[in-house]
């Protein structure tokens, strides 16, 4: 399924806010909740739904949350943020900012993240291979040269 920052959040057949960001396991690559608020800014007024309670996703991106019970998720050493201040990065150059990401509705996987450099620019996606959350607030393209072990 693909979620992009901003779309409408239904909960009950009626709007509660916008897609503001994503929990993100950095070690395994998969989305643990959604983050969504009236405005679509993350802040206090923020709420959070499990990423299983996603009914479906409307052709327009509109998200339709079903009455799902609260299932806690395993406890996991680091949760990443994505959200619209994450930079996307390749080497030392900012080359755009988190739109939106692809998951796997069955296991959670992150697919892929979609990025924009201006907010009239055409959108590219990095796929799962390509990416590296390990630090805060970015998401940075692995290079061809990178000698680090992909994350499982």
């Amino acid at each position: 399924m693909t979620l992009f920052l901003g779309s409408h959040v239904r909960e009950r057949g009626h709007r509660v806010g916008r897609l503001a960001g994503f929990e993100l396991e950095p070690a395994t690559l998969r989305v643990r909740r959604i983050i969504f608020s009236p405005d679509g800014d993350l802040g206090p007024q923020a709420m959070t739904r499990a990423l299983g309670a996603i009914g479906s996703v409307h052709d327009d991106g509109e998200i339709d949350l079903q009455d799902h019970p609260p299932m806690p998720l395993p406890p996991v050493p680091d949760v990443a943020l994505l959200s619209h201040a994450t930079r996307v990065r390749r080497a030392d150059h900012e080359i755009g900012r988190v739109v939106g990401v692809e998951v796997s509705a069955a296991d959670r996987a992150l697919t892929s993240v979609f990025g924009r450099r201006h907010r009239w620019s055409k959108r590219f996606a990095l796929g799962r291979d390509e990416i590296d959350v390990s630090t805060a607030g970015e998401v940075r393209t692995r290079s061809r040269h990178d000698t680090r072990a992909p994350s499982a």
